[in-house]
């Protein structure tokens, strides 16, 4: 039996993210840009971004299976492009969870669905030099008391969101286990920074920044339903300027 890796306490030693700190676009109201942005989530200076997008759910007579983006478009004559939000093309108020589509549930928001992460890390695992060696930031506040047991403990501090640290292998990503609480880590990348993955909370897709080799073959991926990105691209519920 193969045995999960334990991510015992946080790291008391947060500075392997101060280059994040550096490298992340302002987020909101203030901000120098419209709306919000691939660059508030990963950072600038990679050679090319990519947005995975968590299926929904098709209810059948055998419970429920993942249904993809494109194809829920197809049944509402919306337009497919990279940057199309769900609630656009699902015909849907712009926050779904107030009312549920009729043929099943919308996407996860915030948690990279177990089978996306098993084949985004299978590619990654692959495009760094330290996959062994991975930074796993867990965003501080779900409320959990395996997670409240860290309240005193340093955490990442980001424009945005601020998040337990761990350092861990690529493998622990897509079912990290913290006692009970089982999540997949909001943040993280590989000790040598050659990628980084961002799994907004309230967003029901998950970004890359990598190499141009590396986004292609998570585009070309058949188990992922991923499109590339500018740094720049729209990311709010109003970013969707093609599906009105």
């Amino acid at each position: 039996m193969e045995r999960r890796w334990d991510p015992g306490r946080p790291l008391l030693d947060v500075s392997a993210g101060d280059w994040l700190q550096q490298h992340l676009w302002t987020w909101g109201p203030g901000s120098n840009r419209q709306g919000f942005a691939v660059g508030c989530l990963v950072p600038e200076g990679f050679e090319a971004y990519a947005r995975v997008l968590h299926p929904a759910w098709r209810q059948t007579g055998r419970g429920f299976e993942p249904v993809r983006w494109s194809l829920i478009a197809s049944w509402t004559g919306r337009t497919v492009h990279p940057l199309m939000q769900f609630h656009r093309i699902a015909n849907l108020p712009a926050f779904p969870g107030h009312r549920k589509p009729t043929w099943g549930m919308v996407p996860s928001e915030g948690k990279l669905p177990v089978a996306e992460g098993e084949r985004l890390v299978a590619i990654l695992r692959g495009q760094t030099a330290t996959p062994d060696k991975c930074y796993l930031g867990l965003w501080e506040g779900y409320g959990v008391p395996e997670l409240n047991a860290f309240a005193k403990l340093p955490r990442l501090m980001l424009p945005h969101r601020a998040y337990f640290l761990f350092l861990g292998p690529i493998d622990a990503v897509p079912s990290l286990t913290i006692g009970t609480f089982h999540h997949p880590p909001n943040l993280w990348w590989p000790e040598d920074r050659a990628w980084c993955v961002a799994t907004e909370i309230d967003l029901s897709e998950t970004y890359l920044a990598a190499s141009e080799a590396c986004v292609k073959r998570v585009i070309a991926d058949p188990g992922l339903e991923a499109f590339a990105v500018p740094l720049d691209g729209r990311i709010d519920v109003d970013g969707d300027v093609i599906n009105r």
